[in-house]
This record gives structure tokens, sequence and C-alpha cells, in this order.
């Protein structure tokens, strides 16, 4: 019997619950009342900022589509989800409501986005036209039309809602679309863009030449290229980026030769931290530490490393677009440590796995041959710290001595994964069986 066909078979499951946040549920809930199913939102400000308890948590740029989730508060804001999956809440300023129907053709026809760092959409074709009809940052979609026939440098622009301007052409790039370059140029373009943001200020939230944050950054990067990835400092279930793991040397450090499966545009994800792969052991990344957006380097004796970053234990997981085995979870580690509460000792359950995130797994803390605990969510057990003492970190108290030898199944059936289909891990078992007295 395999892992999934086990899974399946389970007669005796009991569920643990797993609360993910509400603003970043990648694949979200049903938080929507039926009245709101045919309404969307349109960016309409070249940013506007969105909100969590009053914090900046994201940027939406214009002409970006928000699903409406919630109607407005007392305070004016939206709680919306935005096209990149990210749940948030917006100030209703900022927004155009539009049907389901209009957004979808707006989208339909936006053509460009803005590459300058900041871009004028002028009332004419000329330098000296004033005053702007709107500027927009780096990552705004707009509908681009004919050259101006005296001088073809300007383009007619078109805002959402039918206001005209011009642009000029250099400004402006037309949308890139994931899948459409082989996997060697798009890495290549991934570095590009990645390297327009060396500089720029670190802003907690930011994702413009105004300032970016970690997440906020590498999120551009890939919008630019036409791949919606999770806005925060982690994998998520539901987007295209597959965790990968790549082990260091006995003394915890990174090599050339460890390294050698990761490729420039891979991501690496630390605890509450997200960077950019270059290649050759660099990468880059918005950091609050220095207060910008810069190179480092994972390889001791170069002039840019930054050791605490460096140290493979310090990395939690890589991710990439690009997995080794698209259609598979494959385990590399997985290991249990103790956990006292109170008088009785439990033991806490983690797991490093390659491939697409899992949303679920199946347990058999007793055995392969033991019962089955259903995992409604995995996010604690792959990503959390050994240390962490998370209550959703899954935990199981054995109510007699003995020897035994976990399993476990990974599952992933909910968001993202290749054709829609489940994809699964095998069976596997702990190397090394729990022993308790």
């Amino acid at each position: 019997m395999n892992g999934m066909e086990r899974v399946l078979a389970c007669a005796a499951v009991f569920l643990l619950g797993f609360a993910v946040p509400a603003r970043a549920t990648g694949c979200g809930g049903d938080s929507k009342g039926p009245q709101f199913s045919d309404l969307r939102a349109v960016v309409i400000s070249a940013m506007a900022p969105t909100l969590y308890d009053g914090e900046r948590d994201d940027e939406a740029l214009y002409g970006m589509i928000a699903e409406i989730l919630k109607d407005k508060d007392e305070k004016g804001l939206y709680e919306v989800r935005m096209q990149y999956g990210y749940e948030t809440l917006i100030e209703e300023g900022h927004l155009r409501i539009v049907s389901k129907r209009e957004a979808e053709a707006w989208r339909a026809s936006v053509t460009h986005q803005v590459i300058a760092p900041f871009a004028d959409v002028l009332p004419g074709a000329a330098t000296e036209a004033y005053p702007p009809v709107i500027t927009l940052p780096r990552g705004a979609y707009l509908k681009i039309g004919a050259p101006d026939a005296e001088d073809p440098r300007w383009v007619e622009a078109e805002l959402f809602g039918g206001t005209k301007g011009w642009i000029r052409s250099e400004m402006v790039r037309p949308v890139r679309r994931w899948g459409s370059l082989d996997e060697t140029q798009t890495r290549a373009n991934l570095i590009e863009d990645a390297r327009l943001y060396l500089g720029t200020s670190y802003r907690w939230g930011g994702k413009t030449p105004y300032g970016v944050d970690c997440s906020g950054f590498t999120a551009m990067a890939y919008m630019l290229n036409g791949l919606d990835i999770y806005r925060n400092s982690q994998p998520e279930v539901g987007y295209p980026i597959a965790l990968m793991h790549l082990a260091g040397t006995s003394d915890d450090r990174y090599t050339p030769e460890t390294l050698a499966r990761a490729k420039p545009g891979d991501l690496i994800f630390w605890g509450g931290h997200v960077g950019l792969y270059l290649g050759n052991g660099k990468y880059a990344h918005a950091n609050g530490s220095s207060y910008d957006t810069r190179i480092n380097s994972l390889l001791p004796g170069d002039p840019d490393y930054r050791e605490d970053l460096a140290r493979p234990s310090a990395v939690y997981a890589w991710g990439t677009a690009y997995p080794e085995e698209p259609k598979a979870i494959v385990v590399r580690d997985f290991y249990a440590l103790p956990f006292v509460s109170g008088d009785v000792t439990g033991y806490r359950y983690y797991v490093r796995a390659d491939g697409y995130t899992p949303n679920r797994a199946v347990l058999y803390p007793e055995g392969k041959d033991g019962p089955a605990v259903e995992i409604g969510s995995t996010r604690r057990m792959l990503y959390d710290s050994p240390k962490s003492t998370h209550r959703n970190v899954p935990t199981y108290f054995y109510g007699a001595s003995g020897s035994y030898r976990p399993a476990i199944v990974l599952v992933n059936d909910a968001g993202w994964r290749p054709d829609g289909k489940t994809i699964s891990s095998d069976l596997v078992e702990m190397a090394q069986p729990i022993v308790v007295p």
C-alpha cells in the first residue's frame, strides 16, 4: 500500500485544527458573504498601503484587482483578497468597486507594466505637458496604445475607466506571461529585475522604489515576470513555489559544492526573512538591519559574507519555481523532540520536505500499523524552529511505555499543485524509534 492509498484507507483519523491568519491565507477561506460574490475592486491609486491592525502590511499598485471579502467597516476599510491571494484591509478611497466581469475585462485588456522606478502619465506627448494625470510606480498596470505620430518615443497610455494620457515608451514593458520563456531565460530575467531594486530603502510592507521589505522585494521580482508568489517571508500552500532543502557542511557552512542544487532566482527562507539567490553564493535581500536592499554572500571569505544568515541551520527552507520532482513530495527529514507538559512528556513532530508545500499530513505516532492522526495544517511542522513551544506544533502523548517508530505521509490536495492533482509523499518512517520509559 503506497502513502496515498494508506491516507485514503484510514478509518481511525483524528483531526487537529490549525489556524491560519485571515489576512494571509494564500488560497483563502470563504469569508465573504453572498452579496459580495460578484464584486471586485480595481486599485486606482498609484500605490495604496494596505493595513492590518493599523500596520502597513502590503502595498497594492495601480491597476491591480482585489476580491471584496467584507463590506467597509466604520473606518472605511474593505477586507479584500488581492489578485496574488493576500488578504488584507484597504481604504475605500484607493479602490473603484466594479463587477467581476468588469474586473476581468480590465485584466484581460492590460498590456504593459511600468518598469521605470516611477513614470508620469502626461496630458500631452511632450516633456513640458503638465500636470501629470498620474505618476505610477514600477509594477503598475496600464494599457498602451499607438505611438505619437510626431514623436514615437511617446505612446498613448490608457488608465482604468478610459482616461488617456502619454508616457515614454522606455518607461513601460509588455506584461510578461510566466511560462512563455524557457527556464534559463526566466531565471536571468528574475535576476535582472531583482537588481533594479538594489539600493532601495527598507520600508515595512513596501513594494515600490520608495521602499521595499524582504517579501515585497521577492514578490515584485516574480510579479514582474508573470508569477504571483506568496507576499510574506515563508512558503505557503496554494502558491507555485516548492520547498527545497540544501544541507551544509558538518561545521554548519555552505560551500560551492553544497550550493550546487541552488540556481539563480531561487528563494532563501530564514525565520521571518526571505532573499533571492543570485548564484555563486550571492543573494539579494531587503533588510531592516542595514535599511536597504543589498547583496550578501553565503560563502565564508567573500567580502560581503553575512555570517548570521549564512549558516545552513538558520535557513529553514529554500524555494524554487522549478522543482526537481514537481509531482511528488520528498521527505528529507522526519524527527520528534520531547515536550513536557506538567508531569506528562509528549513528543513534537517536525518534517523537512522537498516539493510544493503540503497542506496536510497523516501521522502514525505509534507506527505505520497504528492509529492515524490527521494534521490539518503542516505550517508549524514544516517551518517552526525545534525550540518552538507553539501549541500548533503537532504533539502526541503516548499512553504506554515502549518503543515506537512513527511514520508520516505529507499531502497537497488544496491550492496549487501540478495539473490540479493530489500529490503526496511516500509513507516514511522515522529513522530512530521513540523510546517511552
